[in-house]
C-alpha cells in the first residue's frame, strides 16, 4: 500500500519533467546569419523557397542606411511573411535571432570584426507587424 502512495506523485513528477524538458527548443535556439546588402537592388519575397520560423536580414538604403528584417510564421495554416526596419548608420555584417514566440523575434546585429552590436525585437501577426528596442 506505500508503493501505491508514492507511486502517483512519482508518475506525475516524472511526466512534468518531461514536459519541462521537451518545451519548444524554438525559444532557446539562436541562429546566426549573414546580412545581405541589397542597397542597389531590391529582393522580392519568395514564399515557396522559406518554411516557418525562415530569418532574413538586409542592409538597405531607406531614409538612410539601414537594415530590414524579412521573417515568415505560419497564420491560419498559411505561410507569411513579415517585415521591420531599423535605420542605423553602424556597420553590421552578421545577425543572430531567436524566436520568442509564435509572432515574436529577438534580433541581434553585430560587426564581427568591432563587436559593436545592436538588439531589437521584431513582431507581426495578421495585418501588422512592428518593432521594439
Amino acid at each position: 500500500m506505500l508503493h501505491k502512495k508514492f507511486l502517483f506523485p512519482l508518475t506525475i513528477f516524472i511526466i512534468s519533467f518531461f514536459q519541462i524538458a521537451c518545451v519548444n527548443t524554438r525559444t532557446t535556439n539562436t541562429e546566426s546569419i549573414n546580412i545581405v546588402d541589397i542597397r542597389s537592388k531590391e529582393t522580392q519575397v519568395n514564399l515557396p523557397s522559406h518554411k516557418p520560423n525562415d530569418v532574413e536580414v538586409f542592409r538597405i538604403n531607406f531614409m538612410g542606411e539601414g537594415y530590414k528584417v524579412r521573417y515568415y510564421q505560419k497564420e491560419n495554416g498559411a505561410l507569411v511573411h513579415h517585415e521591420a526596419w531599423y535605420i542605423i548608420n553602424e556597420r553590421f555584417d552578421k545577425a543572430s535571432y531567436k524566436w520568442l514566440s509564435d509572432t515574436s523575434v529577438a534580433i541581434r546585429l553585430f560587426n564581427s570584426k568591432t563587436n559593436n552590436e545592436k538588439k531589437f525585437e521584431v513582431f507581426g501577426n495578421g495585418g501588422w507587424s512592428g518593432m521594439r528596442d
